[in-house]
């Protein structure tokens, strides 16, 4: 009966508490409604937008070629170039932005990247340390979200993304942007959201009057100075920003680019192949592949339209196993794309990339009737990118105007190799080239229709590979000065595509872009001055 009576007494005093608590809580609430300022805002009154004096963020992305610069006032910058991403694969994470001193805010505005939260909530502070939720935003789909409230008064704003779009991703914001009365808010200026985008539209307008030549038509014996152009993105290639890239490749003596359209298969057994080119997806869009086009043109650089066959389980293309099913839908993609590469007038098409298990004899008879295909439709120049690995089995070089490689060939065995040795490597590799080509009476040029060296160290090795070493620049410019050194030397090389330049600026101390580093040096040097010092 004592232990029975003393469970009632445990039980009753829980109760009391619990009960405590919610008064208090209760009390609080009011307190803090109590004292919550009243705003009195004609209903006309014009916003202006509010400057952040610092920001702090949880974290940082820093995988090579994909993340920013790590800077939380990129959100805040008013520049549509930089952003803010977190580390990839996190939930939760945050960024907050210091106003300096408290402002009345009615207005928040984001433009997220193609990470962006589904779910999210958006809290403000007089201190940065205690935090009390401004609103909760559920089921979103990215691209801009406007938010509207009554007038608060608050210091820090901090937006904590929830739930990530893509499991695979982190969060990344373009900008972030608040807005508060006029009348509340004296020595704040009124911003127009739009003046920064005016003013990059205007140095576009500059650079392309400045850089833009006439277009010439492929000379199948002058060498093709190319990059190849990447985006994960279905509207990227519309926007200003991969304008000015192009225009920066046309300053560095590029004159032909290719345009990767990324396609998908869900493993290397699959037999359907989908685009994703809807919002938010990560296939270009027909009308953004036509924009880079035109945008190409208009700077006098000619275009290779480059599909791809990515598997989403993130198994290498080389894999992909080839099957009746597969043809048929490999089939309809690639006329899809070798119909746009005519309409749009693109020079060169490519018919398939790095698709080494599907090269071989056995499904000889399905690539010539595919390339065949093609020709029916596309009356331009057409290669195959095939692997290091695969060109010399490839059966159906005959049928297209040139030979393709991605040359990822590895050069040495050991990090920071000297230039002789990087030289005597590639003095190898294209003397194997040439020997095949002579053996099998191949008399048609020979492109690298892609190259690339990341910036770290011991790249040399395995150039197919990101790697986590440290950073070297040199290692990375020393490749692929030697690359030029020894092919640009032999008849039978017409052109390099270097893997891989962006639509946008990217940080990338590790990855493959040579943007702002000694590698774009060399090219300039090779593309823009023809090798001289």
């Amino acid at each position: 009966m004592k232990a029975k009576s003393e469970k009632r007494k445990a039980k009753s005093e829980n109760l009391k508490l619990k009960t405590l608590g919610i008064i208090m809580s209760c009390f609080f609430l009011l307190v803090s409604c109590a004292q919550e300022e009243k705003f009195d805002v004609a209903e006309n009154e014009p916003l202006v937008y509010l400057q952040v004096e610092s920001a702090e963020a949880s974290s940082f992305d820093t995988t090579p070629d994909w993340a920013p610069k790590p800077d939380a006032m990129a959100p805040a910058d008013r520049d549509m170039l930089t952003r803010w991403s977190s580390e990839l694969g996190r939930d939760n994470e945050w960024i907050y932005f210091d106003l300096g001193s408290g402002k009345v805010l009615s207005k928040i505005v984001i433009k997220w990247e193609s990470a962006y939260a589904t779910d999210y909530d958006i809290s403000i502070s007089q201190d940065g340390k205690t935090w009390k939720k401004l609103v909760l935003m559920e089921n979103q789909n990215g691209g801009v979200d406007e938010i509207l409230f009554s007038p608060r008064r608050a210091r820090f704003v901090k937006i904590t993304a929830l739930t990530r779009f893509n499991p695979q991703w982190g969060f990344s914001i373009w900008e972030f942007e608040m807005y508060g009365p006029k009348s509340l808010n004296p020595g704040e200026k009124e911003i127009a959201p739009e003046e920064d985008l005016e003013k990059k539209k205007k140095e576009l307008k500059e650079k392309i009057a400045k850089l833009k030549t006439p277009l010439l038509p492929v000379d199948p014996e002058a060498f093709q100075k190319g990059v190849v152009y990447t985006s994960w993105s279905a509207e990227e290639l519309l926007a200003v920003a991969s304008d000015l890239e192009l225009a920066h490749l046309k300053e560095i003596g590029v004159d032909y680019v290719a345009i990767m359209v990324p396609t998908y298969q869900n493993t290397v057994d699959s037999t359907i192949i989908v685009t994703h080119d809807y919002e938010g997806g990560d296939t270009p869009t027909d009308e953004a592949i036509s924009h880079a086009i035109d945008t190409c043109h208009l700077l006098g650089i000619r275009v290779m339209l480059k599909p791809h066959v990515d598997c989403i389980d993130g198994t290498p293309r080389v894999n992909i196993i080839g099957s009746p099913a597969w043809f048929e839908s490999y089939k309809k993609m690639i006329l899809r794309y070798a119909k746009m590469a005519e309409e749009k007038n693109a020079e060169i098409f490519c018919v398939g990339t790095e698709l080494e298990n599907t090269t071989f004899s056995a499904w000889e008879v399905q690539w010539r009737d595919i390339i065949r295909s093609i020709g029916e439709v596309y009356r331009g120049y057409t290669i195959y990118a095939a692997n290091w690995t695969e060109y010399e089995g490839v059966n159906f070089w005959d049928m297209l105007d040139f030979v393709g490689i991605d040359a990822y060939f590895p050069l040495t065995n050991k990090k920071d190799p000297t230039e002789e040795e990087l030289v005597g490597a590639w003095q190898k590799n294209a003397d194997k080239i040439e020997k095949w080509l002579d053996k099998n009476n191949i008399q048609k040029g020979v492109i690298f229709t892609e190259l690339g060296y990341v910036s770290s160290d011991g790249t040399n090795k395995q150039p197919w590979a990101t790697l986590s070493n440290p950073e070297d620049q040199k290692e990375q410019a020393d490749s692929l000065n030697s690359t030029f050194e020894v092919l640009t030397g032999r008849p039978w090389f017409k052109g390099i595509y270097l893997w891989q330049y962006f639509p946008q600026e990217r940080w990338s101390p590790l990855g493959f872009t040579i943007k702002d580093k000694l590698a774009e040096e060399v090219v300039k040097k090779w593309y823009k001055e023809g090798g001289t010092q």
